[in-house]
């Protein structure tokens, strides 16, 4: 299952289908504080898309806590401004990929594949 943690709405709304259509299995919030209650619930994400730039929080700083209470999902994290700080902090977090933002939806859904396989392999 794949958590997408986007506020962007339209982006949000077009990777969960771009999976969906794929055969993933997708969740969709759009706050550090409704993706932090879904990571550390009984659900687990295979995959954590994160973007950096959130109302109230950072990515990295939802990552970082989710970090501490034990989440170990693969993360491919997204932010608009390319920042080396950033970079560093999120390396540190164990991010998988760090993506720039306007980014092709094709490569994503490739990441995707390659973190956590292909639907049907018995991950999702």
């Amino acid at each position: 299952m794949v958590l997408i943690v986007e506020d962007e709405k339209l982006l949000a709304k077009t990777l969960a289908n771009a999976l969906k259509d794929a055969g993933y299995q997708a969740v969709v919030t759009h706050s550090a504080e409704q993706a932090e209650k879904r990571l550390l619930g009984d659900d687990h994400f295979d995959l954590v898309i994160l973007d950096q730039k959130l109302p109230r929080a950072t990515g990295l700083e939802l990552l970082k806590s989710a970090r501490e209470h034990g989440v170990d999902s693969k993360v491919i994290f997204m932010t608009a401004f390319d920042n080396r700080d950033v970079k560093a902090k999120a390396k540190k977090l164990e991010v998988d990929e760090y993506v720039r933002k306007p980014f092709d939806l094709d490569g994503i859904m490739h990441q995707v594949s390659v973190l956590i396989g292909e639907p049907g392999n018995g991950r999702r």
